[in-house]
């Protein structure tokens, strides 16, 4: 497998032969994968500190909402700083457990649909421009798509690993 460094993970990843489509199936591998899911099941923790389903969904939503922002900053302006965020703080001041997990999930998929088509209108051309972030440094819009499509999979496979031991949970109970 061929791999790739991710300036925002700061390790290699997979290439990602097409991020866009990559990111496009995220919001419907998310509602397979939380369809029949409990409210309870939902917000379970699989270890102290770690979060729930509810809780990566909601975070999900958010890190859209983040990358919005920056894609419409890189994309349209001259010599761009970005900012950073505090995931943790996010979800605390947040309080994503108290959220309305379908909402995030809905918002989640409008917001990476109208994401996606804003970066398919301007073309590849202008996923190289680039934006200074104060922890990654120089970073291309192209850069933040691949980046998302590594976010996605590490979420989406957190996830499934949740949903398979709460699965299991249940039959041993059974």
């Amino acid at each position: 497998m061929r791999t790739v460094y991710c300036a925002l993970c700061g390790v290699d990843r997979p290439v990602v032969a097409n991020p866009v489509k990559a990111q496009a199936a995220t919001p419907g591998r998310l509602a397979s994968l939380t369809r029949g899911l409990s409210r309870a099941q939902l917000l379970h923790r699989p270890a102290p500190g770690k979060w729930s389903i509810h809780e990566l969904v909601c975070h999900l939503a958010d890190t859209e909402v983040a990358n919005a922002w920056r894609y419409r900053k890189v994309l349209a302006e001259d010599e761009v700083g970005l900012t950073a965020w505090d995931q943790d703080r996010w979800a605390a001041g947040h309080q994503y457990r108290r959220q309305d997990f379908r909402l995030a999930l809905e918002q989640f998929r409008i917001l990476r649909a109208r994401n996606l088509a804003l970066l398919k209108v301007v073309g590849r051309k202008a996923w190289d421009r680039t934006a200074t972030h104060p922890t990654f440094g120089k970073l291309s819009a192209g850069q933040m798509l691949v980046h998302l499509a590594h976010h996605d999979a590490n979420h989406l496979g957190q996830i499934e690993r949740i949903r398979r031991s709460l699965v299991k949970s249940r039959e041993s109970r059974a």
